[in-house]
């Protein structure tokens, strides 16, 4: 091969390669039937004629007498290979440029956020909703036309009532949990503010992961806490009527730690809680807040369950013991 493209090929294999060559009855100024799709397919109907033919009737097919030296079977096994793969790879490369634009088409997703006291309802193509709680981040996808309805929830909360389809499971991407489900509602929450990430079920069945293995399927009024840093599990019973109180304006906090309470607060009222004492930095909470009720109404709740005080500035507000 090297000697034919640099011009050393020996005369005597030089006319052997171009009567090879001549046999498919075509012009040395280019190979036709590769400039479209119509000519690529006539040039293949012709080979797959030739083949059939040199098949049914091989008396008819020239017979070489002479013993070919084995330099010139070599040259022709690697120019045969060549034109073959040359052929093959222009038939299929439009098909592969049209997987290639399919699965870009499928890997498009859009970006939606909500700020302080804003959420949003989402409807996805397959007829499933996403209730999308504030200062939250989520991508979801244009199409939903793949193996799998997989949305990615890269920040903060969502409630997800999955419209049923046993061929296409739906997926929650949350950091490192993976929840995935065939038609059901269940709530995740994933605040990079936390330590934790939360899944509870409200009906159905979800199958919870993390990057190395199977955690645990939940069913109806079932949750749990993932710790984000030591992959630790903690479970919940009960959890239907908490799962998703926030869509509608309450938000239920049961044993929740102080930076729960400061995040609840920057949801619904924008406000920075912070204390610059440890014992109140490891108080526990068990109340309601509601979005209906005024800042100053909820912090003096907040503020009479561990006997604090507290003060504003501007849209920072200090806890004191």
């Amino acid at each position: 091969m090297d000697g034919y493209l640099k011009g050393e090929l020996p005369a005597e294999d030089m006319e052997l390669l171009q009567r090879w060559y001549d046999s498919f009855g075509e012009s040395e100024a280019k190979v036709p039937g590769l400039e479209d799709d119509e000519a690529s397919q006539a040039l293949r109907n012709e080979l797959d004629a030739r083949i059939q033919q040199v098949i049914a009737y091989p008396a008819a097919v020239p017979r070489v007498h002479r013993r070919m030296p084995w330099q010139r079977m070599a040259v022709a096994a690697v120019l045969i290979a060549t034109l073959g793969g040359a052929i093959w790879w222009t038939l299929h490369r439009q098909q592969l440029e049209k997987e290639i634009q399919l699965s870009a088409q499928h890997l498009a997703f859009r970006k939606v956020k909500t700020g302080i006291r804003q959420i949003k309802k989402l409807v996805l193509p397959d007829g499933s909703v996403i209730h999308v709680n504030a200062n939250s981040v989520i991508r979801i996808p244009e199409r939903m036309d793949g193996d799998t309805r997989e949305v990615f929830l890269d920040e903060g909360e969502a409630y997800f009532q999955v419209a049923r389809d046993t061929l296409r499971p739906f997926v929650v991407q949350a950091a490192d949990l993976h929840v995935e489900v065939l038609g059901t509602a269940f709530n995740v929450k994933s605040y990079d503010f936390l330590e934790d990430i939360t899944v509870a079920v409200t009906h159905g069945k979800v199958r919870v992961s993390d990057t190395a293995r199977v955690l645990r399927y939940l069913t109806a009024n079932e949750g749990l806490t993932y710790h984000k840093m030591n992959g630790q599990l903690r479970m919940a019973k009960s959890v239907h009527t908490t799962a998703n109180g926030w869509i509608s304006g309450l938000v239920p906090l049961e044993k929740a730690r102080f930076d729960e309470l400061a995040l609840a607060l920057y949801n619904l009222y924008g406000v920075r809680l912070k204390s610059d004492d440890p014992r109140t930095m490891r108080h526990h909470y068990n109340l309601n807040l509601r979005a209906d009720r005024s800042l100053e109404e909820t912090m003096d709740v907040i503020c009479s369950i561990h006997k604090t005080t507290y003060r504003r500035t501007g849209n920072e507000i200090t806890i004191y013991p």
